[in-house]
Parts: C-alpha cells; structure tokens; sequence
C-alpha cells in the first residue's frame, strides 16, 4: 500500500474512520462525529522503530464531517503535528499496543 502522505519529518500510512453518534439522554440530541486514527512513521525510522498513532475526532478537534481525502489530510496535518509535538514532551514510560481496528474502516 503506497503512503498516504510524505514529508520531512514523517509519512502517514493509513488514516482510519469510525462513524460513531453520541446521545445526550437530557434532552434527547443525538450528535454525529467521525473519529480518524492516523497511522504514521516518524522520521528518521532508525530514531523510531515503532508507528505512531493518532486520534483525531470531529466533535472534539474541530474538523468538519465528510472532508474529501484531500480535504482531510490538509486538515490533518497541523493538527498531526500539535499531537506529535506533545507526544515528545510526554512520559515515554507506559507502552502503547496497537489500537484494534475492529470498529473502523479504512479510509485512505
């Protein structure tokens, strides 16, 4: 499978949805988000050996529904990169197993 994306500092390898509704049981309004987890590969791969995941959802992360892919990476990207450059300022002690993909579909 070609790559979804490339730049200089990483490559996305997949992006992934997940339709999902959240019901408000208050006043009964139902909400319609898309999750995106983001595969990706952080450069140099000799720096790091494993991919790096990244959830995004629409209700959360202000992104639109239904972007075209184009659409979509554009979107991605700076958000991408806020996530990554958190991730480097994180705690490296837990791991992190693969998310399960059971619930989403792939989309690019």
């Amino acid at each position: 499978m070609a790559n979804v994306w490339v730049g200089d500092n990483y490559y996305i390898k997949s992006i992934h949805e997940k339709d999902s509704t959240t019901k408000y049981e208050n006043n009964a309004k139902n909400i319609t988000s898309e999750g995106y987890l983001v595969t990706l590969q952080r450069l140099p791969e000799a720096s790091y050996s494993d991919v790096t995941e990244v959830y995004f959802d629409t209700r959360i992360d202000s992104l639109s529904l239904s972007l075209s892919d184009d659409a979509l990476v554009a979107a991605l990207l700076p958000k991408i990169n806020t996530a990554l450059a958190t991730d480097d300022s994180s705690d490296k002690s837990e791991d992190h197993d693969p998310t399960a993909l059971d619930d989403f579909t792939l989309k690019i």
